[in-house]
């Protein structure tokens, strides 16, 4: 008996010994464990304040590009805009130089034109010095008609040096005036000794008239009715002083176109007057 108490006894210290030794080594690894999840916690909450971190500079980050792209795109709407309106711009001049060019080549088109009428009447003009010289030499009965010629010579001499400006006022004028004529037919004898006429050193104050200076060129509302025959010279004047000569160009009732002569007075003072005085010379 005293022998299986023994072996019992021997029994219960081997398995307590082995529990022991199973409840060190669970305790052993329950420790481990914890400082690993205690070392765990403080790696996820270190991670988790970098991640805050990161977080809020990204954010602040996101916020500053967010920025940059917005004045980014602004600039570049700015940048759209100015492109645009300089592109307009630029439209715009080109149809403006496309303008100049078409009327540059006009112009020289005209100067070409004009400087081969200039040649013609050079010609006509040299013609019509050798007529006036073989007449006056062949028949001195004939110097009136010479006096005639070389008048006509002085006109156009005149003339070549006011085509140079332009023809195109003077065919309005003659085709406004040919509307007038029909009606100016009838009444032209009666308007005759009805109205009174201008004699020479007689002047008239007019307040109406219309006013081609390129050209050279004067609008009267007066014609044949008062005296204002086709070659009659004339000058205007305002408050005495003489503004310039005129020579009646073209004449027909209540309408006269007048011809204003170079080198006389200052005919860009008509662009200040609103009337003047007409003086038959």
């Amino acid at each position: 008996m005293k022998n299986l108490a023994l072996i019992l006894a021997c029994l219960s210290l081997v398995v307590c010994s082995v529990g022991f030794w199973q409840i060190s080594e669970v305790i052993a690894k329950f420790e481990t464990q914890g400082a690993s999840i205690t070392q765990s916690e403080s790696e996820c909450r270190r991670l988790e304040t970098a991640r805050q971190d990161f977080s809020k500079e990204h954010a602040a980050r996101y916020s500053r590009e967010r920025r940059k792209n917005q004045e980014l795109e602004e600039q570049l709407l700015d940048s759209s805009t100015q492109k645009t309106t300089l592109e307009t711009e630029t439209s715009d001049k080109n149809l403006q130089i496309d303008e100049l060019k078409g009327e540059k080549e006009e112009n020289e088109k005209q100067m070409v034109d004009l400087k081969v009428k200039l040649l013609g009447l050079g010609k006509e003009l040299e013609a019509a010095k050798q007529k006036a010289f073989e007449v006056k030499r062949q028949i001195p009965e004939v110097q009136a008609k010479i006096n005639e010629i070389e008048m006509e010579c002085e006109n156009q001499r005149t003339r070549r040096l006011q085509i140079e400006e332009s023809l195109n006022g003077y065919n309005v004028i003659t085709q406004v005036l040919k509307e007038h004529f029909d009606r100016t037919i009838d009444s032209l004898l009666e308007d005759k000794y009805e109205r009174p006429w201008i004699e020479e050193g007689e002047m008239i104050k007019l307040s109406k008239f219309t006013l081609d200076l390129k050209n050279g060129l004067l609008g009267l509302p007066v014609g044949r009715e008062i005296g204002l025959e086709t070659g009659k010279f004339f000058s205007i004047a305002n408050d005495g002083e003489l503004i310039c000569k005129v020579k009646i160009k073209e004449s027909g009732q209540n309408r006269a176109v007048a011809l204003i002569m170079p080198l006389f007075g200052n005919p860009r003072r008509l662009l200040e007057i609103q009337s003047f005085d007409l003086k038959h010379l």
